[in-house]
């Protein structure tokens, strides 16, 4: 009943969201959009960030997917690049998801403690199970460059999204994916065969 009750709320967030935007979402709209009352939604949540927050969560847990087929070992390695290059494709999109990322973001700089916790949680398991997908891709060596090429691909993939919300137009998104393509084949198989190369020598 818990799971269903979230569900719920968070699908009558989405509609409220794609009819009113973010700031029309209130705790008194969700909860009559899910045919609950007010009462309820907080058994479930405690505040309307708690809600986006999960929302947002669940529309850009890609890398999840990703990572498992990497650690399996199920595909071969340019079927996991392919998904890797779609799964960007799809946090390019100009999505509620992405829109959401960046609201919360500013709640949690602004002071929010609790969505500063959840964003540190959140961009851990991001950068690990990234890591881990480079390391098994490109049979690179962990330490501290597998865990800072991580968060460099996410730093630019959340600045690209950001770019493309705010239509600065500064570059076409056809020539970013050309290039995430030559970064996934070519950059990082080259960037970790240097510092294998590296970590031996020391």
């Amino acid at each position: 009943m818990n799971n269903e009750g979230k569900k719920r709320i968070t699908d009558a967030a989405r509609e409220i969201i794609s009819e009113q935007g973010i700031q029309g979402a209130t705790i008194r709209g969700i909860a009559e959009g899910a045919g609950l009352s007010t009462g309820a939604i907080y058994h479930y949540y405690n505040s309307k960030e708690a809600i986006l927050y999960d929302i947002m969560d669940e529309g850009l847990n890609v890398t999840k997917r990703v990572a498992q087929i990497s650690i399996e070992g199920k595909r071969h390695l340019n079927e996991i690049i392919n998904e890797i290059y779609e799964s960007m494709q799809e946090r390019f999109q100009i999505t509620p998801e992405n829109r959401l990322q960046f609201y919360l973001a500013h709640e949690a700089m602004v002071g929010n403690e609790e969505l500063q916790n959840k964003f540190k949680e959140r961009y851990n398991d991001w950068v690990n199970r990234l890591e881990n997908i480079f390391i098994h891709m490109y049979d690179a060596q962990p330490g501290p460059s597998t865990r800072a090429a991580a968060a460099w691909i996410i730093a630019g993939v959340d600045g690209i999204v950001l770019q493309l919300l705010l239509k600065t137009n500064t570059v076409d998104k056809a020539d970013v994916m050309k290039v995430a393509e030559y970064l996934l084949k070519e950059g990082m198989p080259n960037f970790f065969l240097f510092s294998n190369k590296s970590i031996k020598s020391e």
